[in-house]
């Protein structure tokens, strides 16, 4: 009965309210790590200092330690002197005096640690991740990110096994101990939250460059990963000199230690972290060459070094107060690891695709059941807080920032906001004030971005006068209160392009528009409503608006198929004439889709649907032989939208017709297109040198997209299994493998070869593994099954359980088919792993988000297995992701 009360105990929940300033301040944190063969003993030593003069005890967090030792100003304290409380903190009471020396004793064991928090073993290295409360798996400790203080690291360990041996900072001793034993010591020079700690111990290769900073310091430059990877760091390499001269040039930030390390490890949970002076990345973040990384792969590595060491600044050197406001640090971040990518490619290429994952992944989460603030107001998990929302949302708002005052602006209110908190642990409204302090802006209405969960929609209604030469626009929003949308605008004739937003109309309109540092028209919609009139018109003008998409919002707006065919000739505006193409296909893919559910799925041919498709063809048709569009443009522009964003749009999902539709708009776009896409696909093919660029990525996009249209015809078919067979590099590779799948003459040669080539590299064949958990064959699902069962899959590495089940998750046509039981499967998976590692456990589970929008046979499967998962015993993080889908 004991067993039973455990197993469907609510785990508790944690509320912003409820924060509390500090007790204790620490000063000095001395730890020592004893590594041997099957246990590490840690020695930690630190003063405290108490801050409430009421407070009589501290409460040191800590999880998963046997307590060997703990003294009090260098006395033995026995048991009778402490405790343990209910959230299994260390407890040390009837401390009267203002300061102590504390000195704690744990033995841990990280070879079995198969959470991956706290220190671990990855293969024969150790590790340590301890974001968010990673800290309290090594140590008992204030392990809260307001607490910070100084560390000393000092690791011994066996130097056959360990020779290599790092922690933050810099190294001030390195000296051999008997019994083949050495110590090494490493003191950080800058105060730092217990999040930011990091060690590693193993036998490493490495590779290692200069940096030298505008004020002419040498930094050396360090890459550690296992043995014989080494000629897959260079790009990261690259990168990360790219990123500290980019974060000089553009925002004065200097690196400030004399050593930047890098560890590549294969066994972590997210992609990577920022501890101060070394970074630990997964290994698919750092590794790349021609034959096992794709252009995505390259350019995803080239985001994340950037972002990670972004955050020396923007995380380490002002950190966050608490965990609640996270956005502080990683919205920041990843706002300025988009900028990097910005300056560096395509700049309106980078903002499309940036904002197309928005949609499929953040807007997606705020349209289900885990919605939530930038700035959350509870959690059961910390860990559950590194989401789309806190991270590219929390971005979109501080871009928002941008917008309003431009760069050379905002450039100032970063230099303000460095100036009054450099060194503190602060919150998400002190990064605003500073932007707007900077720039004489009251954002007070402006924040409510930030306490408020779900994409707000704006409502566009136009009416245009040829009589009186006037043109009328309404917007309304439904946010109550309102908030304050900035809306970047432009007003175009159709006919000239000239531009109409002229300095006499913008007085008209007083107040409304302004205009930033960088000369753009900003629209500010503060009310629920408001209306703006337009003199001297002589046509219909075409409105662009939200341009570069300035505010993370839904556009309603009803357009005709000739209008949005206007505002995708016309508009200057890169994003929009891409947004409107979306427009396009939704209003065409809910059309068939409506069509096929209303005749029982009778008129399933693209024949029947000669209207629906009428105007994407002639789009496609004008996209193709626009010579004046690049080439990766051209291959955004004709990517049909994913089922998660068609979700979207429609709020109801059904696996067959969504699948049939898509089918059907892929056929049409190929038959009305196949003489120019197999020219572009030929010349293409012939002409991309095979390296990596952002010329050549967006060339490799447009082949491999018309490829993928191709593909329905058996000419088409043969193309796919040539280019299979004789790719130079895993873009292409990995692209005609993927498509093959969903062919069945083609599919298990895909699966075969593919494996035979690449069984040996784990990271590739974590794509072997996602591709097939992602394609569309009928037999996916029984695929998936057998692939959890397979020799290679591991279900204590995070990469793998990602690459399948995730994926598979993602997949909404074959997750959610009628046709087979893949939610008892999912729950079963579910079960195990969190067993094992509660944070991929949590990230798999919103597999489930839709359930609640497809058929009700199937929602009542889905029920069925959530309710069987909330009465598990689940992890708090697990249990607080399918705790809200059941609400």
């Amino acid at each position: 009965m004991q067993n039973e009360i455990e197993k469907t105990k609510k785990p508790k929940q944690y509320f912003l309210k409820d924060y509390k300033t500090p007790d204790w301040e620490v000063r000095d944190l001395n730890v020592k790590f004893q590594i041997f063969k099957d246990y590490c003993l840690v020695t930690s030593q630190f003063t405290i200092k108490k801050l409430n003069s009421q407070a009589n005890s501290a409460a040191l967090n800590g999880e998963d330690l046997k307590l060997k030792k703990v003294s009090l100003n260098s006395k033995f304290l026995p048991e009778i002197n402490y405790s343990f409380n209910e959230d299994h903190e260390l407890v040390i009471s009837n401390l009267k005096d203002k300061t102590y020396l504390l000195e704690i004793v744990t033995e841990i064991d990280p070879f079995n640690n198969t959470s991956l928090e706290g220190l671990y073993s990855s293969g024969s290295i150790l590790c340590t991740q301890c974001e968010a409360q990673g800290f309290r798996k090594i140590t008992y400790f204030f392990d809260r990110p307001d607490v910070m203080t100084n560390y000393t690291v000092t690791i011994e360990a066996d130097k056959t096994q360990y020779p290599i041996l790092l922690s933050n900072g810099d190294c001030t001793l390195r000296k051999d101990l008997s019994d083949g034993r050495h110590q090494v010591v490493w003191k950080d020079p800058f105060k730092k939250p217990c999040y930011l700690f990091a060690l590693v111990a193993g036998d490493l290769g490495v590779i290692k460059d200069t940096f030298t900073t505008m004020s002419g310091k040498i930094v050396q430059l360090e890459i550690y990963s296992p043995h014989g990877t080494q000629h897959f760091c260079q790009f990261a390499m690259k990168s990360l000199k790219s990123a500290m001269a980019w974060d000089e040039k553009r925002f004065r930030r200097e690196y400030d230690l004399s050593t930047y390390m890098i560890l590549a490890t294969d066994d972590f949970n997210a992609g990577a972290m920022e501890n101060k002076g070394l970074n630990v990345f997964n290994s698919r973040l750092v590794y790349a060459d021609q034959e096992t990384a794709t252009d995505y792969d390259y350019f995803s590595i080239d985001s994340v070094i950037a972002h990670e060491y972004f955050h020396n600044w923007t995380g380490n050197r002002v950190t966050l107060r608490d965990w609640f406001h996270l956005s502080l640090k990683e919205g920041l971040t990843v706002f300025r690891d988009q900028e990097y990518s910005m300056d560096h490619y395509d700049r309106s290429i980078v903002r499309i695709e940036s904002v197309n994952d928005l949609r499929n992944s953040q807007f997606a989460e705020d349209a289900g059941p885990n919605a939530h603030p930038i700035r959350p107001e509870s959690c059961f998990a910390v860990d559950n807080f590194f989401t789309s929302t806190i991270y590219e949302k929390g971005a979109e708002v501080i871009r928002m920032m941008q917008t309003m005052v431009g760069r050379p602006a905002f450039s100032k209110g970063m230099d303000l906001y460095f100036e009054r908190h450099d060194g503190q642990a602060v919150i998400i409204e002190d990064f605003a004030k500073s932007i707007s302090d900077a720039n004489n802006q009251d954002w007070t209405q402006f924040k409510q971005w930030y306490g408020v969960a779900g994409t707000p929609n704006v409502t566009i209604e136009e009416k245009f006068d040829p009589k009186t030469k006037t043109y009328e626009v309404s917007l309304s929003q439904n946010k109550n209160p309102p908030f304050h949308i900035p809306l970047s605008i432009g007003l175009f004739s159709k006919e000239t392009k000239s531009d109409l937003l002229t300095e006499a109309n913008l007085k008209i309109q007083q107040a409304p528009i302004s205009v930033n540092s960088e000369n753009q028209k900003i629209l500010h919609l503060k009310e629920a409503k408001i209306q703006l009139k337009f003199a001297n018109i002589e046509s219909k003008p075409i409105l662009s608006l939200n341009r570069g998409f300035s505010a993370p919002i839904n556009l309603d707006w009803t357009l005709s198929d000739s209008e949005i065919l206007d505002v995708i000739k016309s508009d200057s505006d890169d994003f929009n004439r891409w947004d409107f193409t979306q427009k396009l296909f939704t209003n065409k893919f809910n059309a068939i889709v409506d069509k096929l559910e209303n005749s029982n799925f009778k008129a399933a041919d693209s024949d029947s649907f000669s209207t629906e498709l009428s105007a994407l063809k002639d789009f496609s048709q004008s996209t193709l032989s626009d010579s004046q569009m690049t080439a990766y443009a051209k291959s955004l522009m004709l990517e049909i939208p994913t089922d998660s964003y068609f979700l979207l749009q429609r709020n109801r999902f059904q696996s067959r017709s969504y699948d049939l539709a898509r089918q059907i708009i892929k056929k049409a776009l190929c038959n009305a297109n196949q003489d120019g896409l197999l020219l572009i696909y030929q010349s293409l093919q012939k002409e991309i040198p095979n390296e990596f660029s952002s010329h050549n990525m967006g060339s490799r996009n447009l082949k491999n997209s018309c490829l993928y249209y191709l593909a329905v015809t058996a000419h088409g078919q043969k193309l796919l299994e040539q280019q299979f067979e004789t790719a130079k590099n895993m873009t292409d590779y990995l692209f005609a493998a993927a498509v093959m799948l969903n062919y069945p003459g083609l599919r298990q040669k895909s699966i075969e070869q593919f494996y035979q080539r690449f069984e040996s590299n784990s990271l590739v064949l974590n794509k072997w593994f996602g591709m097939q958990a992602l394609s569309n064959h009928p037999e996916t699902f029984d695929r998936v099954v057998k692939l959890s069962e397979h020799k290679d899959f591991n279900i204590k590495n995070p990469n793998r359980v990602y690459s399948l089940l995730s994926r598979f998750g993602d997949n909404l046509t074959r997750f959610h088919s009628p046709d087979q039981d893949c939610y008892t499967f999912m729950a079963d998976k579910l079960i195990e792993i969190d067993k094992l590692n509660p944070q991929v456990a949590a990230r798999v589970a919103g597999c489930f988000d839709i359930w609640k929008k497809i058929d009700i046979n199937q929602s009542a499967k889905v029920q069925k297995q959530l309710e069987r998962l909330e009465r598990s015993g689940l992890s708090s993080n697990t249990y607080e992701i399918i705790s809200k889908q059941l609400k």
